[in-house]
């Protein structure tokens, strides 16, 4: 069984937020390697479809001992390298960029603290190199993050620095009416809704309570029908061009199967992190180990609280 709507969303006062601002300030990690600039690649086109300002940053490592790198190189000649790296990687794929060069013991520390520092409403980042090419992969940088990290993860499939005029023309969402994916759909709304994007919102319900008892199929339909119907109001409440689809399945198949059809694919966080961080759940963790698009991960709503 499967239910699907397209429709012109109306402006909606329910209880779902109607609007709620677009990033207007990416932030994205780059170490000079192939996953730095998948990740500028990745920011720059969101950065062109919201309109945001962009500031390209580099950490370099503070050794945690002292005399652990050589005297006749110096700090001040690793800082002129990080700065000149960034330089290079800006005037190539991102010209409109702010640099900006920390220092950290280790690296996700760093970019944590300029993330605050600098009040960057999302931070995006590379996958690990081990990451199959065009597929995403959760690296230390990304899982050291979580349940830190206050603003979204956006994380760049490898090689994704090969199309450099990246565009967001569909934006896809998780959505299973928990809090955590109402506040995914309603940052997707809002990028969709700034890059002129269209929004697919696909719901998924778990039909393996069929085998189990008699009534398991009445409780999949009455579990679609709710599903439908609170997918359909939030939709609507985002006030972007929005596509919706609830089907039965597995979650991380189905949204697997979304991100064949869209250039980004935003997730809630999971249940049991802190409220107002990233952390990511079964499924977000099954999705960014082997996604073919971009993932984006909202944080934990603030109103919610860990199970």
């Amino acid at each position: 069984m499967r239910t699907q709507k397209s429709y012109t969303p109306e402006f909606s006062h329910g209880e779902y937020p109607t609007q709620v601002p677009a990033p207007n300030r990416i932030g994205v990690g780059v170490d000079g390697g192939s996953g730095g600039r998948d990740a500028v690649v990745l920011a720059s086109a969101l950065a062109r479809a919201t309109r945001a300002e962009l500031m390209l940053i580099a950490v370099y490592e503070e050794p945690l001992l002292e005399g652990v790198v050589p005297a006749q190189l110096g700090w001040t000649s690793v800082q002129e390298d990080a700065r000149a790296m960034l330089a290079r990687t800006r005037d190539s794929l991102a010209p409109q960029a702010r640099i900006a060069v920390r220092s950290n013991a280790l690296a996700w520390r760093g970019l944590l603290h300029v993330a605050r520092l600098e009040h960057r409403d999302l931070l995006v980042i590379g996958s690990t190199r081990h990451a199959n090419h065009g597929q995403v992969g959760l690296g230390n940088i990304a899982d050291e993050l979580q349940s830190h990290l206050e603003c979204p993860l956006a994380v760049a499939p490898r090689g994704m620095r090969g199309d450099a005029d990246a565009r967001l023309e569909r934006v896809g969402v998780g959505f299973d009416a928990t809090p955590e994916s109402e506040a995914a759909l309603a940052l997707a709304g809002s990028i969709a809704r700034a890059a002129g994007a269209e929004l697919f919102v696909r719901g998924v319900v778990d039909d393996r309570i069929a085998g189990v008892a008699l009534a398991g199929d009445a409780i999949v339909a009455e579990q679609l029908t709710s599903l439908t119907d609170h997918a359909q109001e939030a939709a609507r409440a985002t006030d972007a061009r929005a596509h919706l689809e609830v089907i039965r399945g597995v979650a991380d198949e189905g949204l697997r199967g979304l991100c064949d059809h869209v250039d980004l694919l935003v997730i809630g966080s999971g249940h049991s992190g802190a409220p107002g961080r990233v952390q990511l759940g079964t499924t977000g963790e099954t999705l960014i180990n082997e996604a073919p698009t971009p993932i984006l991960v909202a944080p934990r709503p603030r109103h919610a609280a860990a199970v």
